[in-house]
């Protein structure tokens, strides 16, 4: 079996990293690089992890506060697995996750495996996400196929930690996190996509979600300022590709664009904002923006 790099930046999260990393620590799938990355925690975090530091599969980095993205580039470069995934340290994994993902990845020859996920709530799991169990891999060889399945949809399924890569094609690549409050996740995956030739899906729920009411994007939402944030990585990647003459991929973007102000909508109704603000905030963040242009129908080139 090669060995799987495990990437997990954690800052001030003394009450979700051990379920978190005896999530991981458990797998069915052993030959792990567990990369645990503490970024400059005030609380009991690191205390915490240094129980589990006498697994030697755990590779510890403590470094000064400087952001989860910074954190996960730390990660990916101090990775020595063929592959490579990345657990945020609120959430926790099922067993048989990285198995699963692996043999899909290696079976179908395949540069990225990913899955499905759950929405874990205090006091519910919504698997609405996950309602499919059969286990049957679905294979998506072009740029269009992957935009339906994973954009064009109800339940947008464009994060990190659903996923398993080729850690060649994320090194050569030479994409990697920005720092932007949030979407620096999916800004990552669709940077990548041009390199990406095909993608081994796995209908089931295995990656556990955890909704924390003081979590970024809720504090980001309830601040009004949700729709500006996404404006930026939105035009980061569109830049990105025509700097690169992606062209095939810029045709998609409007999926990609209707994926965001979906995501504003949802959010900011969470954070207990009213329709009429919503749309405020939308104006205010989309001015001047090629998000805009892409969801009027305009040309952009």
């Amino acid at each position: 079996m090669s060995k799987i790099s495990i990437v997990i930046p954690c800052y001030n999260v003394e009450k979700y990293i051990e379920k978190c990393l005896e999530s991981v620590l458990n797998q069915t799938y052993e030959n792990l690089e567990i990369i645990v990355i503490n970024d400059g925690s005030t609380d009991s975090t690191p205390r915490l992890i240094e129980k589990y530091l006498r697994d030697t599969r755990i590779v510890y980095i403590d470094q000064k506060n400087a952001g989860v993205s910074v954190a996960r580039n730390a990660g990916i470069s101090a990775s020595t697995g063929k592959f490579i995934g990345f657990v945020d340290s609120d959430d926790y994994l099922e067993l048989t996750i990285y198995e699963k993902l692996y043999k899909a990845l290696k079976d179908n020859n395949a540069d990225v495996s990913a899955c499905n996920y759950n929405l874990v709530y205090d006091d519910h799991i919504e698997n609405n996400y996950s309602k499919m169990r059969e286990q049957t891999v679905n294979i998506y060889d072009d740029i269009y196929a992957y935009f339906t399945r994973f954009c064009a949809c109800s339940k947008p399924n464009n994060y990190i930690w659903t996923r398993l890569y080729k850690t060649d094609l994320v090194k050569n690549s030479d994409v990697r996190f920005e720092q932007y409050k949030l979407g620096d996740d999916t800004l990552f995956n669709f940077k990548l996509l041009p390199y990406v030739k095909r993608i081994a899906f796995i209908p089931e729920g295995l990656y556990n979600y955890f909704q924390r009411s003081n979590s970024n994007v809720y504090t980001v939402a309830n601040k009004g300022n949700l729709a500006t944030v996404y404006a930026d990585t939105f035009q980061s990647l569109a830049d990105y590709y025509k700097q690169n003459n992606f062209t095939e991929f810029l045709e998609i973007l409007p999926i990609h664009a209707y994926t965001r102000l979906r995501s504003i909508f949802f959010y900011s109704r969470l954070a207990g904002m009213n329709e009429e603000k919503i749309l405020e905030s939308i104006l205010n963040g989309f001015k001047d923006r090629d998000i805009a242009n892409y969801l009027t129908g305009k040309s952009i080139t």
